[in-house]
């Protein structure tokens, strides 16, 4: 699991630019899948018709980024946020381009921290004008920043893009495990979550599922004054209870929670108030669909460097087993 999460922070996709990634995400389960395919948001969905009930996973691909939107005469480049960044978080950071390039974010003098926002940002990429930015750079184009993924002890990993890289790594194990026992099964790596939810609703649309359970990161809450949040590292996955997007069916809550019991996990529950995931978009998606969540807790979610416990991802993989194969059962 560890191998799998650091190789999938590899990739760079920001949302609306998750392509080259989803292609990476959907050859890592083909083999056990009946057909694969990018849909026209740019999800990525696997597709395996079976026994049961049709259960849909759902982990989203992209993550948080800026986009270029001008290029100043000195070939400094000015930007907007894509998803939820805070401006301070970006001061010093490299940043690269799905293009490949590379850049430092710097900040106008003389500006309060209470006064920051992008309009006193730009990004440095040694160009010295705007025509040799527009040899490599173009509006639009989006990047991320770039952060090494680290191994903090035997069970802990830090880095970029653990949101939600470490939800998909626990997608793809369920998804394979599931589709070769035969079960009826589908798994959609989410695009433009980071921006509303987008890809979701849309794929819950054209799949139909008879339930989805969307896994994606939930903030501990075990950092000094942290805000007050009952989730804590290495304590297991999280069932959801609520967020801001949507608040769980009893249905599908107690059946996660009996399932946890039944494969001898200890579990969280999630009460995320002001929490916006997939979640939302897919129970309102057709005529409403039953969904359910099951995160893994992490440290410092939306900032450039997260912090997870493998262990929470195992435990959610052995959740999500139980609960495909005894949904719908008597």
């Amino acid at each position: 699991m560890k191998d799998l999460i650091i190789k999938l922070t590899q990739a760079i996709a920001p949302s609306g630019a998750e392509k080259d990634f989803q292609n990476t995400l959907l050859n890592l389960v083909k083999d056990v899948a009946d057909e694969i395919f990018i849909d026209k948001l740019g999800n990525g969905i696997a597709r395996k018709h079976g026994d049961g009930p049709h259960i849909m996973l759902a982990a989203h691909a992209d993550e948080n980024g800026v986009m270029v939107i001008d290029v100043d005469d000195k070939g400094y480049l000015r930007i907007i946020t894509v998803g939820d960044v805070s401006p301070a978080s970006l001061i010093g950071r490299h940043i690269r381009f799905t293009n490949g390039v590379t850049g430092v974010v710097g900040v106008e003098k003389d500006v309060k921290l209470q006064d920051l926002s992008t309009d006193n940002l730009y990004i440095d990429i040694a160009a010295d004008s705007r025509a040799a930015a527009a040899e490599r750079v173009f509006i639009g184009l989006e990047g991320v920043v770039t952060e090494e993924v680290v191994s903090l002890d035997e069970h802990r990993l830090a880095g970029r893009a653990l949101d939600n890289r470490v939800g998909c790594a626990i997608a793809i194990n369920a998804f394979q495990k599931a589709a070769s026992e035969g079960k009826n099964v589908s798994l959609v790596f989410s695009s433009q979550s980071e921006v509303g939810g987008r890809g979701a609703k849309t794929a819950a649309y054209q799949l139909m599922p008879d339930l989805a359970i969307v896994i994606d990161a939930v903030p501990a809450g075990d950092m000094p004054e942290a805000h007050r949040m009952e989730i804590a590292l290495g304590q297991g996955p999280a069932i959801k209870i609520m967020d801001k997007t949507a608040i769980v069916p009893l249905r599908v809550k107690d059946h996660l929670i009996d399932c946890a019991k039944r494969v001898g996990v200890d579990v969280q529950y999630e009460v995320w108030a002001k929490g916006t995931t997939d979640t939302g978009s897919i129970q309102l998606s057709v005529d409403g669909i039953l969904v359910g969540g099951l995160s893994y807790p992490a440290r410092y979610v939306g900032g450039p460097s997260t912090i997870v416990d493998v262990r929470d991802a195992e435990a959610a993989v052995q959740v999500l087993d139980e609960a495909i194969r005894s949904f719908g059962q008597a």
